[in-house]
């Protein structure tokens, strides 16, 4: 027999067989694009509710560097452990969150996690300086200013980064 014979004899069946395995195979790709859909959806869903921690994490974060009472901190009215106990909390559950991103993003995009986290944290050694700075001849009055401005600089250079992260956020989803 041959082919022509075969396919002019049997083309009903062909027919089915051809629709047949055509579904099949429409079926296992629709379930492959349905479940990387589903994974690109959770990946982003996390993605963004990992970032939103880190914006409300780092506006607290903020505030507390704006609220603290650095004149009662320079003139030892607060214990060390006590400024930690202020300080800690909030920069560690804005280191881990950072870690956390860097699931999320590529190694350029989050350095500017780590970037905004670094001026975090180097706030908190700035006065961590001055608290611990003996010098005599460096009023408090200086020291806190000198605690102020650094404080202000370092909350100032963030706001590029957020204004980036943005971008690249809005980038992402489109």
């Amino acid at each position: 027999m041959r082919i022509e014979e075969l396919i002019t004899k049997y083309w009903s069946q062909i027919t089915l067989l051809l629709l047949g395995i055509g579904y099949f195979i429409r079926s296992i790709l629709d379930l492959v694009f349905k479940k990387r859909e589903i994974n690109h959806t959770l990946f982003q869903k996390r993605r963004l509710e990992s970032v939103c921690i880190f914006y409300s994490l780092y506006a607290k974060t903020e505030q507390m560097w704006k609220g603290i009472s650095i004149y009662e901190i320079l003139n030892r009215k607060i214990t060390p452990k006590e400024i930690d106990n202020i300080v800690f909390p909030l920069i560690d559950e804005l280191q881990r969150t950072v870690l956390e991103l860097e699931i999320y993003f590529d190694e350029k995009q989050y350095n500017h996690f780590k970037e905004i986290l670094n001026n975090a944290q180097m706030i908190n050694k700035k006065l961590s300086q001055l608290y611990w700075d003996d010098n005599e001849n460096i009023t408090t009055i200086n020291k806190a200013s000198d605690f102020e401005f650094f404080r202000d600089k370092k909350l100032s250079e963030n706001k590029p980064i957020f204004k980036t992260i943005s971008i690249i956020l809005k980038e992402s989803f489109k």
